[in-house]
C-alpha cells in the first residue's frame, strides 16, 4: 500500500496545483488592483470620480449602496422629489429588503439612483450591466441612453434581452450627474450584477476580443466533439463511450452562458433571456454527474450504477444547499458556493478510491483527471467573474477548461486505441508464429528417412521394374504435393483429399516393405470435412510404430462410417503396440498427437482416442459430430 501511494502521489500534487492556481489568480487580481488607478467607492449613494481617467480603459465597477425605489419608475413616471425606500447593495437581490415587516417578492419593478460627483469634463462613457437577466433602462440626468429589454409595470409583458454592443454613449458634460437605472424582474430580482462605467472604445475593443477568443475556443471544442461523434458512429464497437460525448455536449451548451456568445445566441432565441439560465444550470448539474462517473476505472456494472446514484444525490444536494443559501441570505453569487462544495465531492469520488485500491490506477485515468481539474478551475474562475466577486474578466476561463478536457479525452482515446492496435499487432505476430509452427509441423511430418528410403526404392525399381517405378514416382509426387498444399490450408478439407494423400503414402510404403505390409480399406463414408494432415499422421504412426517394428509385418486398416450422429474414422494395426504412458513422449510423437487433438477440437469439435496393447496392436479413433463435419450428398451411405 505504501508503494501504491507513492505511485499515485501525482494525483495529490495535481489537486494541490489546481487549488494553487485558483489562489494565484486571486493574488494576481489583488496585485492588479493595487497597481491600477484608485478605485472610487460608493458611499451614501454617491461616487466621487475625482482623478479618474477613462482614457486608460480601466472599467469602474459601480458596486455599493444605491438609493432604492420599490414599485416606482422615477424617470418614466416623472417622479420628482420622491424619497427612496432605503439603500440597496448592488449587486444583490431586492428580496433582502423588508417593507412593512415583509421581504419584497422576487417579481416586481424598481429604480436605483446614484449620484456621480467630480465627473471628468467631456468624458464619453458607457454604463452596461453585462448579461443581467432583467429588463433595465439607463438614464443620465433624466435622459434615456441605453437599456436591455422592455421595462413595464405589467410583468407578464416585459421583454428581457442580453446587453449587446449597441449601447448609447453617456456624455458627462457636468461635474455632477444623476444616474438612474429602472429595472423590471420576474425571475432574478433587481441589479444582481454589477453595473460598469467604461470608455466606449475600450468596451467595444474588449467585447470584440472576447467574442473572437470565445468563438475560437468554442470552435476548437466543437471540432473535437464532431470528431469524437464520428468515431463513435464509424466505430460503434471500439469502446467509445456515449456518456463522454454527452458530457462534452452538455459542457459545450453550458459554456455558452459564460461569455458574449451567449448574448448573441439569446438575441435569436424564442425563449426569454431570464428563463434561459435555468436549463444551463440543469445541464451543468448533469454534466458534473457524468464527468465524475465516467472516469475510466475497472468496476462492475452494479458498482457503476451505485456510483451514478450516489454522485447524482450528492450533486443535487449541493444544488439544493446553494439555492437555499441564495434564497435565505439573498446573495447573488450562490453558484460559486456550488463550485466550492463540488470540490470535496470531486476529490472523494474520483481520487480517494484510486488511492485506496491495492493495484495501480488505470493508465488512462490521469489525463482524464487533469482535464476534469481544468474544467473545474475554469468553472470556478468564470463563476467568480460573472458574479462580480472577481473583477477581472474571466468569462473565457471555462471554455479554456472545456478545450483542455476535450484534448485530454482525445489523448486518452488515442492512447487506448494505440494499446488496442499494439495488441492486435501482437495477435497478428502470434498468428504468423503459429502459422510457421504449423508449417514446421507439416514439414516434420515428412520424415527424412522416409524420403531417403522411398527414393532409394524408386531407384531400384527404375532398373528392374520401370512400370512400377513410374507408378511409385506418381505416388511420391502426390504425397509431396498433398503435404505441401496442406501447409497453406488452415480450414477443413474434404476427406477425399486427405484419403488421396493416405493412399499415395501407403502405396509407397507397400513398395518398400512388399508382403510385410497389408492394407485393408473399408471406406463407407467420405463426404465429410477433416482438418488437413490429421488422419495421415495417424496412419503413418500405425506403419512406423506398429508394423515396421514387427519382423513378420502386419495389416493397417482404415475404416470410416456414420453412427449415432457422429462420423467415425478408425485406424487399426496389429503391430507391436506400446505402453500407453509412451504416448506422451516427444520421441514417440506426443507433441504431434497433442497438436492433432487441439486442431480437431478447435476446428470440428472432434475427439481423438488412442488405445494400444503391447504385442496386440493399436486402435486410433476420430469421432466427429455430423453437424460439424458438414456432410455432402453423394451416392455412398453417408
Amino acid at each position: 500500500m505504501k508503494v501504491l501511494r507513492r505511485e499515485n502521489r501525482r494525483f495529490i500534487w495535481t489537486a494541490c496545483l489546481c487549488f494553487l492556481t485558483i489562489g494565484a489568480m486571486f493574488v494576481f487580481h489583488v496585485l492588479e488592483l493595487s497597481r491600477g488607478q484608485d478605485v472610487p467607492h460608493i458611499e451614501n449613494s454617491t461616487v466621487d470620480l475625482r482623478g479618474v481617467d477613462f482614457n486608460t480603459g480601466e472599467p469602474i465597477f459601480l458596486d455599493g449602496e444605491w438609493e432604492f425605489f420599490w414599485q416606482k419608475l422615477l424617470v418614466t413616471d416623472h417622479l420628482e422629489g420622491e424619497e427612496p425606500d432605503g439603500l440597496m447593495s448592488v449587486p444583490s437581490y431586492w428580496t433582502q429588503q423588508k417593507q412593512d415587516g415583509h421581504y419584497l417578492p422576487s417579481k416586481g419593478y424598481a429604480s436605483y439612483r446614484l449620484r456621480m460627483i467630480n465627473c471628468p469634463p467631456e468624458a464619453d462613457v458607457l454604463v452596461v450591466v453585462p448579461n443581467l437577466p432583467s429588463a433595465y433602462r439607463v438614464f443620465l440626468n433624466g435622459e434615456p441612453f441605453s437599456g436591455s429589454g422592455t421595462v413595464l409595470k405589467n410583468l407578464r409583458n416585459i421583454e428581457v434581452f442580453p446587453s449587446l454592443k449597441e449601447e448609447t454613449t453617456l456624455p458627462l458634460r457636468s461635474s455632477e450627474c444623476e444616474l438612474v437605472i429602472e429595472v423590471s424582474s420576474r425571475v432574478y430580482p433587481g441589479l444582481c450584477l454589477t453595473p460598469i462605467l467604461i470608455d466606449r472604445s475600450t468596451y467595444e475593443r474588449n467585447a470584440e476580443r472576447d467574442m473572437i477568443f470565445s468563438s475560437l475556443l468554442m470552435g476548437i471544442a466543437i471540432v473535437f466533439i464532431i470528431f469524437y461523434a464520428m468515431d463513435l458512429i464509424l466505430k460503434p464497437r471500439s469502446g467509445y463511450s456515449i456518456s463522454i460525448l454527452l458530457l462534452m455536449l452538455l459542457f459545450l451548451i453550458k459554456s455558452f452562458s459564460r461569455g458574449p456568445i451567449f448574448s448573441a445566441l439569446c438575441s435569436w432565441s424564442p425563449v426569454p433571456f431570464d428563463y434561459m439560465l435555468f436549463p444551463f444550470h440543469i445541464f451543468g448539474a448533469a454534466a458534473w454527474v457524468i464527468l465524475i462517473c465516467a472516469a475510466p476505472r475497472a468496476s462492475t456494472a452494479r458498482k457503476r450504477r451505485r456510483r451514478v446514484f450516489c454522485v447524482s444525490m450528492l450533486v443535487l444536494t449541493d444544488y439544493f444547499i446553494t439555492i437555499s443559501v441564495g434564497l435565505i441570505f439573498h446573495i447573488t453569487w450562490w453558484w460559486v458556493i456550488f463550485d466550492l462544495l463540488l470540490a470535496p465531492i470531486f476529490f472523494a469520488v474520483m481520487v480517494v478510491p484510486i488511492l485506496q485500491e491495492d493495484r495501480s490506477a488505470n493508465p488512462y485515468f490521469f489525463p482524464y483527471y487533469i482535464g476534469c481539474l481544468c474544467v473545474y478551475v475554469g468553472s470556478f474562475l468564470g463563476d467568480m467573474a460573472l458574479s462580480g466577486l472577481f473583477l477581472i474578466d474571466d468569462s473565457f476561463a471555462f471554455p479554456i477548461g472545456l478545450v483542455c478536457l476535450t484534448i485530454a479525452i482525445k489523448y486518452m482515446d488515442g492512447k487506448r486505441l494505440n494499446a488496442i492496435q499494439n495488441e492486435a499487432l501482437k495477435v497478428a505476430e502470434m498468428r504468423v508464429e503459429l502459422q510457421k509452427a504449423q508449417i514446421n509441423l507439416a514439414l516434420h511430418q515428412i520424415q527424412p528417412h522416409f524420403l531417403y528410403n522411398a527414393l532409394l526404392a524408386i531407384k531400384v525399381l527404375c532398373r528392374k521394374e520401370p512400370e512400377k517405378a513410374e507408378k511409385a514416382v506418381y505416388d511420391f509426387s502426390t504425397y509431396l504435393r498433398g503435404n505441401m498444399d496442406s501447409i497453406e490450408s488452415t480450414e477443413p478439407i474434404l476427406f477425399e483429399e486427405e484419403l488421396q494423400n493416405i493412399r499415395a503414402y501407403l502405396n509407397i510404403e507397400q513398395m518398400r516393405f512388399g508382403e510385410r505390409l497389408h492394407v485393408h480399406w473399408d471406406i463407407r463414408c467420405s463426404n465429410f470435412m477433416v482438418p488437413p494432415l490429421t488422419v495421415q499422421p495417424l496412419v503413418e504412426n500405425a506403419v512406423r510404430h506398429g508394423i515396421c517394428k514387427k519382423v513378420e509385418g502386419g495389416t493397417v486398416s482404415l475404416i470410416t462410417y456414420q453412427k449415432d450422429g457422429f462420423i467415425w474414422i478408425e485406424i487399426l494395426d496389429d503391430g507391436v503396440g506400446f505402453e500407453m504412458e509412451h504416448l506422451q513422449s516427444p520421441s514417440f510423437g506426443g507433441i504431434g498427437i497433442k497438436n492433432l487433438r487441439y486442431r480437431l477440437k478447435t476446428l470440428l469439435n472432434a475427439e481423438l482416442d488412442i488405445q494400444s496393447v503391447v504385442n496386440q496392436g493399436t486402435r486410433q479413433v476420430i469421432q466427429i459430430p455430423e453437424q460439424e463435419a458438414r456432410l455432402f450428398d453423394e451416392d455412398d451411405d453417408c
